[in-house]
């Protein structure tokens, strides 16, 4: 399992292109960033808080959770 910010906001960007997703950064605070997944239609397909420090295994499984769905299961691995 990745367990950095930068290792984690890379695969999102990688995922995000492969499933032509546009991920959108909405706000910061000091220890996660909100995340917005938009499709080609500019709806939004998936949201969740990323960890940017303290990789809290709670959060953490929050975000595999709410991603799992449009990227598949294990993305985070």
């Amino acid at each position: 399992m990745l367990q950095t910010y930068p290792e984690i906001r890379d695969r999102i960007y990688e995922l995000a292109r492969w499933h032509a997703l546009r991920p959108d950064w909405v706000d910061a605070g000091r220890t996660t960033r909100s995340l917005l997944l938009y499709n080609s239609e500019q709806v939004v397909v998936a949201r969740s808080r990323v960890p940017l420090r303290h990789m809290d295994p709670d959060l953490l499984a929050a975000l595999v959770h709410d991603l799992e769905n449009v990227f598949g299961k294990g993305w985070l691995e």
